[in-house]
């Protein structure tokens, strides 16, 4: 069984899979809009509800989900919160960074391989570190992290 490791403080994701390889590792947001219920996601490992396929939306890239849907995990009291891509070209903070209603943002490329190891190692959960609401918010100030959009570890 996969997990993915989420770290608000560095801003990436990765996914670990079965074996305990990392398979990958991407730039990752948890930049939550100020109209969200939810000021961010609280530090812990939640199970994941999509275990072998993302949740489908219309694929879009510049759409709310991206091109590959949304992976939900259970945050008590916030149904719906998950690890998606979308906004690729919005006009402000594109791509991972761009504020969601509380999910983790990151790149079609980052769901197309996780999405490609769901098929054949389930993803059973997602453990968060280093994440505030400090961390989240200060993700909207800066751009550290566009050097590792697509970049993967093997």
């Amino acid at each position: 069984m996969s997990t993915l490791k989420f770290d608000g403080n560095a801003h990436q994701i990765s996914l670990v899979d079965s074996e305990g390889k990392t398979v990958g590792t991407w730039a990752a947001y948890n930049n939550v809009d100020s109209q969200a219920t939810i000021r961010h996601v609280l530090n812990g490992i939640y199970h994941v509800q999509d275990r072998v396929a993302p949740h489908p939306h219309q694929a879009l890239a510049n759409g709310p989900y991206g091109l590959h849907g949304i992976i939900r995990f259970n945050v008590p009291g916030h149904p719906g919160i998950g690890v998606h891509s979308g906004r690729a070209n919005a006009r402000h903070l594109p791509g991972p960074q761009h504020p969601t209603m509380g999910c983790i943002r990151t790149s079609d490329d980052a769901m197309s391989a996780i999405s490609n190891v769901m098929r054949h190692d389930a993803l059973t959960t997602i453990e968060v570190t280093n994440n505030s609401a400090v961390v989240a918010h200060q993700a909207s100030k800066r751009n550290l992290h566009a050097d590792l959009r697509g970049r993967t570890r093997g």
